[in-house]
């Protein structure tokens, strides 16, 4: 598959504000007043100007299962909040710090009479997605609700909105994604280079043709 021309492309930097650390060892992660870090099997928020803990969770998800570490810590400017990837573990994980973040439903504990689900208030609050399988690495798309990850040999990509994968390219690398435009105006995520460059189309999430 050829690359898309030079003058028919136009480039959207595919760097959110963020903090992408690799492998499963102690990280943390400074932005918007706060410092997020992980070690000792658990993930602390504090207040970066006191050092004031704000909420502490174990590295663990719904089911129990330990995390062996983070993989990676990623800021969201536009969505204010944390992305969490958990080593080893099927779950993702986002904490907002936006004080009109909608309500967390863990979907554990219900109210009979009401016949819904209890909430907490969704400010700082631990929002979990349920994944097929772990990932080892990611990115966010800049302007976009989407977190491009690896996952085993392919690069996966989940909608942080509805909190599902929505599309994946096979033997892709994650990290080499960047949004660009075809010359009839269509929005892509590439990946790759050269012969084994491949573009997902994000209006539909397939991939075109070479």
């Amino acid at each position: 598959m050829a690359a898309l021309p030079a003058s028919a492309a136009k480039l959207s930097a595919f760097v959110e504000e963020q903090s992408a650390l690799a492998g499963p060892a102690a990280s943390s992660l400074l932005a918007a007043g706060f410092r997020l870090q992980a070690g000792q099997g658990q993930l602390q928020l504090l207040e970066n100007a006191s050092g004031m803990p704000l909420r502490r969770w174990a590295l663990q998800d719904r089911q129990g299962h330990r995390a062996a570490g983070v993989v990676a810590l990623l800021h969201s400017q536009q969505r204010r909040s944390f992305i969490v990837v958990l080593a080893g573990l099927s779950e993702l994980w986002e904490i907002s710090h936006d004080p009109a973040a909608e309500p967390v439903f863990a979907g554990l504990v219900h109210d009979y009479r009401m016949g819904e689900g209890l909430a907490e208030p969704g400010y700082l609050a631990l929002r979990r997605t349920p994944l097929d399988l772990p990932l080892s690495a990611a990115q966010l798309v800049e302007g976009q609700p989407w977190l491009v990850a690896q996952q085993g040999a392919d690069a996966v990509l989940i909608h942080l909105d509805v909190r599902r994968l929505i599309a994946r390219v096979p033997a892709a690398d994650a990290l080499s994604a960047r949004l660009q435009f075809t010359p009839d105006g269509v929005r892509v995520l590439v990946f790759g280079e050269g012969p084994r460059l491949q573009r997902l189309d994000t209006r539909r999430w397939l991939l075109l043709e070479p």
